[in-house]
Order: C-alpha cells, then sequence, then structure tokens
C-alpha cells in the first residue's frame, strides 16, 4: 500500500548499480542545420500565445484514450491531473507500458516510446475508474536542450531459485523529433518484506538531475543525472516535491517514524530533518518554498508555506483553511483555492499573498482547471473563464475551454465524447 494513503488514512481516521542502457543509447545528434529547419517550420506551423486567452473550439485534435483514463469523470471533470505533458505542439501522454505522442496541429500520430529493459506494467492494472497513478512526464532542460522524461517499471525474467527483478527505466525523448534520445536502466534493489514497486513518477528536476519517486510500502527515490546518463543517488525516501537544490518529502523507512525533511538534489545529502513535522501532505511552489495545506504536530493549520533549503514554516492563513490545492504558474505566482470558494495568490519569491478573493453573492465561484504564466483557466457557471494570477481580476471571458494543460500554443480540454482533445491557441 502507498505510504501517502496510509498516513492520510491515519490522520483522517550509497549507489547500488546503475547503468545506461545498450538498447536506449544515444541517438544521433541532429545537424545544427537540420535543427534550424525544424525550428522554423514549428515557428511557422504555429503562433504562440504567451499566455493563450482564447482556443478554437471548432479545431480540435482528439487524444489517445490514455490521456483521460481513470482522470475523467462521467461527467467530463478530471478528477486528477492528466498524465499528459506538452512540449511545443505535441501532447506526449504517459501510459504504464508508453508514451504516446501526438501533434495537436494536425492530429498526426508519432511512434510510441515503450521501455526495453523488461516487461512493462500491465495498463489494465494501474488505471482504475477515478485512480490513475500514472502521472505526466515532465520536461527537463538539459544544457539549454528541453527533454521531456518519462520513468516506466520493468520486470526482467526470472531463472531458477532466482526471482525477477525490477528495472527503473528513466527515457529522455527530444521533443523536437519525438525520438528517444537515450535512457537510463537501473535496477531496483529488492525490498525486505517482498513487496513490489508499483509506480514511478518523475517528480522534478534542477540542473539536470530529475528525482524520481517510486511507489513502494517503505518508500524511495531514484535521482538521474541526466547530464551524466547514470544514477546520481538512490535512498528510502518518499518524495513530494522538488525545489531549487532541496528535495523536500519522508525521511524514514516505517510508516510510524516518517517525517519530512530535505535532500540535497546533487547527492541526496540530508540538508533538514523535522522529527516534529509529520502527517502532511506538501506540494510544489517554486524554486523556493513547498506548500502545505492542514495542520498536525507543530504546522499551524491553515495554508503554508515550507522553505525547501531549510525546513522553516510560515503559516499564511488560518487553521480554518485546512483544505484546499495551489497550483504553481511556473513563474512567480502559486495560486489557491479552498472548498469553501476563497482564491489566493502567493508571490513565490518574498512568500507573500499578492491578493485574495472571498466567495461573495457578487462573484461567480471559479472552478480552477490550470495555471500558467500569469494565467488562471478554470470554469463558472456562466462558462470557461480566464483570471489574471496577478490581480484575480477577468482577463477572458469567452476562452472557449477550460483547459487541463496548457502552453503558448494549445490547451487539452474536454471534449463532447467525454474525452480529451487539444484545441489550438488563438489569442
Amino acid at each position: 500500500m502507498k505510504l501517502r494513503a496510509v498516513l492520510c488514512c491515519l490522520a483522517a481516521s550509497g549507489l547500488l548499480l546503475s547503468a545506461c542502457s545498450e538498447d536506449g543509447g544515444t541517438i544521433d545528434e541532429p545537424t545544427e542545420e537540420a535543427a534550424t529547419s525544424a525550428a522554423a517550420e514549428e515557428e511557422v506551423d504555429a503562433e504562440a500565445f504567451d499566455p493563450p486567452m482564447q482556443f478554437d473550439t471548432g479545431a480540435g485534435v482528439p487524444l489517445p484514450e490514455e490521456a483521460g483514463a481513470g482522470n475523467v469523470n462521467l461527467a467530463g471533470d478530471a478528477v486528477k491531473p492528466l498524465p499528459v505533458v506538452l512540449s511545443g505542439t505535441r501532447a506526449f501522454i504517459a501510459a504504464a507500458n508508453q508514451l504516446q505522442i501526438v501533434d495537436t496541429r494536425n492530429a498526426e500520430v508519432l511512434p510510441a516510446i515503450v521501455p526495453q529493459s523488461g516487461t512493462p506494467m500491465d495498463p489494465a492494472l494501474t488505471v482504475f475508474a477515478g485512480d490513475n497513478p500514472i502521472q505526466a512526464p515532465i520536461t527537463v532542460d538539459v544544457g539549454g536542450k528541453e527533454l521531456v522524461v518519462v520513468p516506466f517499471l520493468t520486470t526482467g525474467e526470472a531463472s531458477g531459485t532466482a526471482v525477477a527483478r525490477q528495472s527503473l527505466e528513466v527515457i529522455a525523448v527530444d521533443p523536437a523529433s519525438g525520438e528517444q534520445a537515450f535512457s537510463v536502466v537501473h535496477e531496483l534493489p529488492l525490498a525486505e518484506d517482498g513487496s513490489t514497486y508499483e509506480n514511478a513518477v518523475a517528480k522534478g528536476a534542477t540542473d539536470g538531475v530529475v528525482v524520481i519517486d517510486l511507489d513502494i510500502y517503505t518508500g524511495y527515490s531514484v535521482a538521474v543525472d541526466l547530464n551524466a546518463k547514470a544514477v546520481a543517488w538512490e535512498q528510502a525516501f518518499s518524495t513530494w516535491a522538488v525545489a531549487g537544490d532541496t528535495v523536500v518529502g519522508n525521511l524514514g523507512e516505517r510508516d510510524y517514524n516518517r517525517h519530512f525533511g530535505g535532500l540535497a538534489i546533487a547527492d541526496g545529502a540530508v540538508k533538514w530533518d523535522d522529527p516534529n513535522f509529520g502527517y502532511e501532505t506538501v506540494g510544489p511552489a517554486g524554486s523556493k518554498y513547498v506548500y502545505g495545506f492542514g495542520g498536525f504536530d507543530n504546522i499551524d493549520g491553515g495554508l503554508y508555506l515550507v522553505e525547501a533549503a531549510t525546513g522553516k514554516v510560515t503559516s499564511l492563513q488560518p487553521e480554518e483553511r485546512d483544505l484546499g490545492v495551489c497550483r504553481f504558474d511556473g513563474q512567480t505566482t502559486l495560486v489557491c483555492n479552498d472548498t469553501w470558494g476563497w482564491l489566493g495568490a502567493v508571490n513565490t519569491e518574498t512568500g507573500q499573498f499578492v491578493w485574495q478573493q472571498e466567495a461573495s453573492a457578487e462573484r461567480a465561484s471559479v472552478g480552477i482547471t490550470a495555471v500558467w504564466h500569469g494565467a488562471i483557466y478554470g470554469s463558472t457557471e456562466n462558462g470557461p473563464v480566464v483570471l489574471d494570477a496577478l490581480t484575480g481580476a477577468d482577463a477572458e471571458t469567452a476562452p472557449g475551454v477550460a483547459p487541463w494543460v496548457v502552453n503558448e500554443y494549445a490547451a487539452l480540454a474536454a471534449d463532447p465524447n467525454s474525452g480529451v482533445s487539444a484545441y489550438p491557441a488563438i489569442a
């Protein structure tokens, strides 16, 4: 059972082996001329809007069912984040056994990326209604080049008395070509209690080091250096967020000893360890902070920020504000809302509110679906809307759709067939 689920239930009621895969080694780098041509073609074929305010609802490109499987309910609402990331005009859709790539301009489907180190997990065993554990790939800047990074769990073959071993295969994809750039394969240690690794999630990256959280009873994290194409470190640790040069998560090897601490992303060394900070959930809030809602132990409750490098906690809201979610816009703003209609935005450099709005009879409540580059996307009883993340004011009252995933070229949102489609940005 996932440790985090256990903790939530309780609250509410050195390097072993690393290698680069020979099968998935570095492909030939494209020539400068070819790269320039590809970039020029991208600029001609799609206009960028940063952030986009309107989308063409008549030009939707349906995505494979894996884009919404287990995450979109029968009412057409996303109950969990989609396992999809956008890079340029392409959508990268993660599943347990493959990474699908679809061009959002013309519905072109590129060859899927599949792990080569063993048998991947069966998607039928990982997707449940409203509870698909597969999460989105992440984009990582490596030496000035963007890569889409996706982790897979694979299983080797058993032989004689030797049990089948699980491996983590981290694949880096060149989004411009849609081809695999390289992979790093790492055989995982056997758990003493016989439990197996059930899911792998890329939690974040800094300076080309990406941290993968592995779903297992004891908790385990593996950091992969994409520059060196090798594992940087691994240890019993449940990663919740990466902020700057610090990995924030749960230290310890057993449920009842779990508490929060921070590790150096470069080598996994402990930067801080707070035994009184436990039974909590935190999420990413830029390069300096992580955020949390609710309060136990030494946390005052409500909405709070944690300075990732030191573990220092700053309470932003009273204890009554104990249930909500925040979304980082990728720049300097963390947008938060609670179940009672309150909205607020925090500057992730200063840790201070830039605005707050209480629910009122004069203003329709907003169900936030995405936050990106200074824009808040959501839906109201009057239809989709875009708010200005720096002021909370309406920025666009007719965007066309309320995106679940968005970038400068497209939005991923519900389509009339209860699936997920990509809609091009037009303003």
